[in-house]
Order: C-alpha cells, then sequence, then structure tokens
C-alpha cells in the first residue's frame, strides 16, 4: 500500500509505503518519525477529484503473521483483511485488493468530503479462527498382501481413510497493524456510487445521508530523529521503530512524541574482521509464564526436553527467550527464535558496530505475542503442552536489544558462532509485512 503525501517541511510530494514509520524527504533531507494518536487513517482518493460532495466510509484494516497451535502442528500465515465499519447493507463488505493497489493519502477534512464515523468497533475476532474443532479426513498410504497365485503373494499398496480432530489451542497475531482506510462513495439522482469505478450501488442513499459524520481532523505528528543525547544524526531504516547513534553508542525508541533510550548490547563473535557482514537485531527477554519455572537454562532443559545435558552450571545461567527485532516471514520467525533460544548465547559488549544494522522494526510488544507460540514450538511435548495453553499467560520480568552478527554470500546470512543460517529474501519479504 503506498501513500502519497507532503514534506511538512518543504511541501514537496512524498511516495510512503505502508510500513514506513520514518519520513524522508529527498528534496530538504529532513528525516522525521509519524506517530498517530492511536492508528493511522487512510483516504482512496475518488477517481473523479472534481465532484462536488464525496462521502467517505471507514473500513477497517488489520494485517500481521498469524500463528496457530493445532492438535497436529504449528500453523503459520500472513493475514490481511479488511471490515466495514458501519452497518450499511448493499456497500462492498470489505475493500478486496484496492489498498495494494491504489495509491492512499492520510485521511484529511477538506471542502466537500464528508467523512463517517466509524459505527462498529474493530472486533478482532473477525479476524481469528471461529471454529475451534475440525475434523479432517486424513489419508494414511499403507500396503496389504494379495494373493496372486496359489503359492505366490505380492506386496499391494493401498489407502487407508481416518477422520482425525483438530484442536486449536492458541492463535498469534504478531507483527499485526490495524489501520482505517476511508472509501469514497457519492450520491446522484437519488442513487449511490462507487467514488472509484462509478458503479451505482444497491445501498440506499438514506443510509449515507443519515450517517453520523465527523467534525474534526486528526493530525500525524512528526518526532526529530536526532539523537536527544548528542545532537547526532541517528541511523535507522524507513520502517524502523528504534534508531541508532554511532557517536554517543546509544539506541531510541519513540514513545509518547519523544525519543527515549533502549538497553542495547553487541553478541562477541568468532567472524574475522574485514569479512562483510550485517547484524540482525534480536529482543533478548526473560519470559515470565504461568505455571513454568524457567529461572536457569537447566530449567529450559528439563521443561522441553530437548537432548542437552543437564550439567551443574547450568543451573546457574540464566535463560532468555530470543525473539526476532525484524520482521521476516513467518516459518523464519519461529526457525530463528528457536536456534538462539537453544544456544542462548551470553557474551556481550556494549560498543556500536561499525558493519550495517538490520532496521529494528518489530516493537517488543508486537515480537512478545508470540511467547506463548515459541514455548510450544521449543518443547517435545506437544501432546502435553498445547491443551495448557488457552490457561497460560506470559509476560516479561526484563527485555533488552542484542545485535547478532552474521557473514553474508550471495543467497544467505550465516552466524558462524551458532552454525546456522537464513535466506535474504525472507529479509526482503519481511518488509512488506
Amino acid at each position: 500500500m503506498h501513500i502519497e503525501h507532503e514534506c511538512p517541511q518543504c511541501g514537496a510530494p512524498v511516495t510512503l509505503d505502508e510500513t514506513d514509520t520514518l519520513f524522508s524527504c529527498s528534496f530538504c533531507k529532513t528525516r522525521l518519525f509519524m506517530q498517530a494518536p492511536d492508528y493511522f487513517r487512510y483516504r482512496i482518493p475518488p477517481r473523479d477529484p472534481f465532484l462536488e460532495t464525496v462521502f467517505y466510509v471507514p473500513y477497517w484494516r488489520f494485517k500481521g503473521m498469524h500463528f496457530l497451535c493445532k492438535t497436529s502442528a504449528i500453523e503459520n500465515g500472513l493475514v490481511d483483511k479488511t471490515f466495514i465499519a458501519i452497518e450499511a447493507p448493499g456497500l462492498p463488505p470489505s475493500l478486496g485488493i484496492r489498498p495494494q493497489t491504489l495509491k492512499l493519502t492520510f485521511a484529511k477534512l477538506v471542502d466537500g468530503a464528508h467523512y463517517i464515523r466509524p459505527a462498529i468497533a474493530f472486533d478482532r475476532s473477525l479476524a481469528e479462527v471461529q471454529n475451534k474443532v475440525e475434523y479432517q479426513l486424513a489419508r494414511t498410504r499403507t500396503s496389504r498382501i494379495v494373493r496372486i497365485s496359489e503359492d505366490n503373494y505380492d506386496l499391494v499398496p493401498d489407502v487407508s481413510l481416518e477422520i482425525k480432530e483438530e484442536h486449536t489451542y492458541h492463535e498469534a497475531f504478531v507483527s499485526d497493524t490495524l489501520s482505517l482506510i476511508y472509501a469514497p462513495f457519492y450520491l446522484r439522482d437519488d442513487t449511490v456510487h462507487d467514488g472509484v469505478t462509478g458503479d451505482v450501488l444497491p445501498a440506499a442513499a438514506a443510509t449515507v445521508l443519515n450517517t453520523e459524520m465527523i467534525e474534526s481532523g486528526w493530525t500525524v505528528s512528526f518526532v526529530p530523529t536526532l539523537c536527544p543525547n548528542c545532537g547526532w544524526d541517528t541511523i535507522s531504516g524507513k520502517d524502523s521503530c528504534t534508531v541508532f547513534c554511532r557517536n554517543c553508542c546509544s539506541a531510541w525508541q519513540v514513545t509518547e512524541g519523544k525519543l527515549s533510550p533502549v538497553v542495547f548490547a553487541t553478541m562477541r563473535s568468532v567472524i574475522p574482521h574485514g569479512v562483510p557482514s550485517l547484524y540482525l537485531p534480536f529482543w533478548r527477554v526473560s519470559p515470565d509464564i504461568t505455571g513454568i519455572k524457567l529461572d536457569s537454562y537447566a530449567d529450559f532443559i528439563r521443561f522441553t526436553n530437548i537432548p542437552r545435558a543437564l550439567k551443574p552450571a547450568l543451573e546457574t545461567k540464566p535463560f532468555y527467550l530470543w525473539l526476532p527485532a525484524f520482521k521476516t516471514a513467518p516459518p523464519a520467525f519461529l526457525r530463528i527464535a528457536r536456534q538462539l533460544t537453544v544456544n542462548n548465547p551470553e557474551a556481550t559488549d556494549t560498543v556500536m558496530p561499525l558493519a550495517t544494522v538490520a532496521p529494528v522494526n518489530l516493537p517488543l510488544k508486537d515480537a512478545c505475542e508470540g511467547v506463548k507460540t515459541l514455548m510450544g514450538d521449543l518443547t517435545l511435548r506437544k501432546k502435553i503442552f498445547f491443551p495448557t495453553l488457552p490457561d497460560i499467560t506470559a509476560g516479561i520480568r526484563d527485555a533488552s536489544l542484542v545485535l547478532v552478527p552474521f557473514a553474508e554470500n550471495n543467497q544467505e546470512l550465516v552466524q558462524l558462532d551458532m552454525n546456522f543460517s537464513l535466506f535474504k529474501n525472507t529479509l526482503r519479504l519481511g518488509q512488506g509485512i
């Protein structure tokens, strides 16, 4: 989704992606954080810009990574849905692919435009799985012995059918984004017309005219990205929620209209100096999960039953969950988190690396939505643990940001200390979430 906006400093036109949190103007070089009071509101411009009166109907848009802990496995995917926010029979119930194909602008009150107030609050259940129990017909390949003659037998392949019961024990949305999109409609000859296609809709004109309108506008606030500590230019990506200052070796995130400090560290590595590398950010979280003792790494081994020797030193070694602080494809999110959590690296420095740091575009709050799913993925006792997920609450005692070094090749990022890799495409896929 692309949004057109003008620079607040010089007025030059700038095209933003939906995932952008940083406003960067190529004309005056202004760099600002963008913030909304609750969520961003966008407007789809009508096809005819000279329409005298346009009614903008609100639609909720919800998108993010989706995880389901089910009887047989953990399912994952992406969700991107829109729902109409008023009771209006005859109007489209969703926007379809329009948010992805049309250029939008930030919603603001202009002459001749009437914004309809949302009458239906966003209900997350519209995006959640409604049926907690499913019955599936499973096919199992088997074989049977067939007599082909008086003294000869042959093994013939066969297929058996079995009805399996699938329970959904837990559902999580990670990196979920909520926004409000206003779609244009207009009245002509007592009929309602679609403002994008001009098609006549079966909705009654009274439905639109008698709906409560919004009289005051919304503002998008801008926060400077200069380091509050030394005034130096910070480094970040266009979708970052955290910025770094190389001058005073600090990290900052936007909270309540200002930059607040973030505790961060850099993992020590065996990667030789001079090797091209990229640092990926991770949230190192000390979890607080009801009914599960995770005070040490030994507690983690006992809970998950992973094949690790319970050495005495592990009884005092702190345990952390490692969650990616960057957006990536859902399967890679779990795999990378599992790899670092099992290895649980310790040695860190407080020095800002000179190599490139990937943008921190997954806030701690959003990443922690996947804690229960990650614990379910880590344990080998899934049949015992999954049924307890609905009664478990997960919180955090402490968290910090850790930069982990990866060596680059043509297609992969390789972590030499823990001997695992990930494709670069997983990072590119995450930029659109």
